[in-house]
């Protein structure tokens, strides 16, 4: 393949353009903010998951209060009623009257009971509220540290974007003053896994940990200047030292 000696440094450039190109996309893919900003997200995540199972002990909390205040409303409610009874005595002789208090007495420690009862979940929640402000309070500083998190990405990845574009500019323009027999080898070897290009020295040694066999280091030395060699194995371009 023919190539001037400029074209052959152009090639060899584009090569050291790639690399840095390479570069730059395993930078952006590997990002270190990228680790952090998940363990942020999972951490929001974890924490809102607890914070709605807190929230859901609310309904039966408040439930277990209305229905004590209608038990204790009730109880009441007949307790007063006895109680005129008792008061009044109509119709009651002493024995009655003694049982009727007894009633009275019983419903009293009943309508304590669950006065207790509705004041230990009053209590519960209470603590509960506090549970939920406080949860609230944590969800909102993880968002925030979240959302702190994914601009410094954004910013981080723009900035590498931006390189990245600027080298792919680079790599275009310098792309088009190379022959497109040669580009396309190199290109070929490239996404064979190939190294693209190679230099081989006066000694016949090549950079890139490839070994030439006696064979194509003659036919290379045997080339005009102006001229390159394309490996069977690789389809790498070698070009002189």
């Amino acid at each position: 393949m023919k190539a001037t000696r400029e074209e052959q440094q152009a090639l060899l450039t584009l090569a050291e353009i790639d690399r840095e190109a390479g570069k730059l996309n395993y930078a952006l893919s590997a990002l270190p903010i990228y680790s952090e900003l998940e363990a942020a997200e999972a951490a929001l995540s974890s924490h809102a998951k607890r914070a709605r199972e807190t929230a859901d002990r609310r309904p039966h909390i408040e439930t277990t209060i209305n229905d004590c205040g209608a038990r204790v409303e009730q109880l009441s409610a007949t307790i007063n009623r006895k109680q005129g009874q008792l008061e009044s005595g109509e119709n009651m002789d002493s024995r009655q009257l003694i049982v009727l208090q007894g009633e009275i007495d019983g419903l009293k420690e009943s309508r304590e009971t669950i006065e207790l009862e509705e004041l230990e979940a009053m209590e519960r929640l209470d603590a509960l509220e506090s549970e939920i402000e406080s949860d609230a309070l944590e969800l909102s500083r993880l968002a925030s540290v979240r959302d702190d998190l994914s601009g410094r990405r954004d910013r981080d990845a723009a900035s590498l974007q931006s390189q990245i574009d600027e080298v792919r500019s680079r790599r275009d323009a310098l792309a088009r003053r190379i022959p497109s027999d040669i580009l396309d080898a190199y290109e070929e070897s490239r996404s064979m896994g190939g190294s693209g290009v190679v230099v081989m020295r006066e000694d016949g040694s090549v950079d890139g940990g490839m070994d030439l066999s006696m064979i194509e280091i003659e036919r290379v030395k045997a080339l005009p200047a102006d001229q390159v060699y394309v490996t069977e194995d690789t389809g790498a371009v070698v070009i002189r030292g």
